[in-house]
């Protein structure tokens, strides 16, 4: 689970915004003043309408981002957005997409 000075509560769109996105997600990459890097996870009820399977996709999201935790650079806000092909994605991809997102953004060590 993320510790929770590396979640990021509330989500505002600035000029400086990088987006990238992926078959699986869409993702929203800002700075901050900090030297943390915070994450959020929206997931709408368009993917799903039970909070259950929305909350599943949030927890597996989580788990990649807090693989990647170490090797990202700090000073950075992201949004991780989810697009309906993460529904039949296997938890596996999703680490992967992300690590592919992350290094095409170019924020990994």
């Amino acid at each position: 689970m993320l510790k929770k000075q590396n979640r990021l509560a509330v989500v505002t769109r600035r000029k400086d915004d990088q987006f990238f996105s992926s078959p699986l997600f869409n993702v929203r990459i800002s700075g901050n003043n900090d030297k943390q890097v915070r994450f959020a996870f929206i997931v709408s009820k368009a993917i799903d309408k039970r909070a259950v399977v929305r909350n599943k996709i949030k927890r597996g999201l989580r788990n990649a981002a807090e693989e990647l935790l170490g090797r990202i650079s700090q000073g950075k806000n992201i949004v991780v957005i989810a697009k309906i092909n993460i529904l039949t994605s296997p938890s596996k991809n999703l680490s992967k997409s992300l690590e592919e997102i992350f290094s095409k953004a170019q924020i990994l060590k």
